[in-house]
């Protein structure tokens, strides 16, 4: 998930007691939550289902996701299904529709579907599923690297 770091990627100054907090979150994260099922809900069909068996395992390998998040997982996929019928619909019919009366209008799957991508973005925030929250991640991880010190040498060699 990406609002927990993992204590490696910490780029702050931490007390050894802030340490061992950290270190009993991130094993209470792994530990005392049962992994996420990946078996796909009876719920999702077509293409829920792909995006299910798509997104799960990724998940599983790479964030402390739990089956107490089977039910957010669900809705994103739901959203997914959403997004992409909507879309057929559009291809469809177009962009406008014509109304009773002989005018064009928006047409709602347009509206529907904006609905589900902005919905999605913020359950994919959650997981890390889109590329803002991995680079947040990612950068993380660069600023957690050792810059090159070019005074290491001499003081281990005064130390020696």
């Amino acid at each position: 998930m990406a609002n927990i770091k993992p204590l490696s990627m910490r780029t702050s100054h931490m007390t050894n007691a802030e340490i061992a907090d950290r270190e009993e979150l991130q094993n209470n994260l792994q530990n005392n939550y049962e992994a996420i099922d990946e078996a796909v809900p009876e719920e999702l069909h077509g293409y829920a289902r792909k995006e299910w068996q798509k997104i799960v395992p990724l998940l599983k390998k790479e964030t402390p996701a739990s089956n107490l998040d089977r039910s957010q997982l669900i809705n994103y996929c739901l959203l997914a299904q959403t997004v992409h019928t909507c879309q057929k619909y559009i291809l469809q019919d177009g962009l406008c529709v014509m109304t009773k009366q002989g005018t064009k209008k928006i047409n709602p799957y347009f509206n529907m579907q904006d609905k589900a991508i902005k919905n999605m973005r913020a359950i994919a925030s959650d997981f890390g599923l889109n590329i803002s929250s991995r680079a947040k991640l990612e950068n993380q991880k660069v600023k957690q690297s050792d810059p090159e010190d070019p005074f290491a040498d001499l003081l281990e060699d005064d130390a020696s």
